[in-house]
């Protein structure tokens, strides 16, 4: 949550900002710093797809522009929920969901309603004070870029078929 809520690292409370590591998926771990610069989002979805598969790319995001992104498609929030914990400190592993209602827009992809999610497993090294050292992240993003995709494509206009290009008119998103 601190990195999505905080511009200063001094401020963190829940990490050790010296020994602070991301790690997603099995990647080369990000400082907290790459961590903030980048946004949670983009940290968290930085992927190795080539780019005609990647829909989302988070090195053409920025901090704010992902957080919007996020936001307006899930505007009662995006929780983060943990299901089931097997270890206690210092290495603590865990399973969760990190989830919302699809109830705004996402890149051009109309609102389903539906609830989009995805599960995973992690693994958290805390400190003697139980600020977080080093965390992984496993998990599938495909699932949650699925039900952000289920939405039908917006279209802002529609162009008429009387052959005149400029007669244009507002259409709904919403299809029945």
């Amino acid at each position: 949550m601190e990195f999505s809520h905080k511009i200063r690292l001094q401020d963190f409370k829940t990490i050790n900002p010296e020994k602070f590591k991301l790690f997603v998926n099995g990647r080369e771990g990000l400082s907290a710093e790459e961590t903030l610069r980048l946004g949670s989002y983009n940290a968290l979805l930085k992927n190795s797809l080539p780019e005609e598969f990647q829909y989302y790319k988070p090195e053409e995001e920025s901090f704010e522009s992902s957080h919007d992104a996020f936001r307006s498609a899930l505007p009662r929030g995006f929780a983060w929920e943990i299901l089931s914990v097997y270890s206690g400190p210092p290495v603590i592993a865990f399973k969760f969901r990190h989830w919302g209602y699809f109830e705004g827009t996402f890149k051009g992809h109309a609102p389903t309603g539906e609830m989009v999610q995805f599960l995973g497993l992690g693994v958290l090294k805390v400190d003697e004070s139980l600020r977080a050292e080093e965390i992984e992240i496993y998990y599938d993003p495909g699932e949650l870029f699925g039900g952000l995709l289920k939405g039908p494509p917006i279209s802002e206009t529609k162009t008429t078929d009387s052959g005149d290009n400029t007669a244009e008119k507002q259409s709904c998103p919403f299809t029945h």
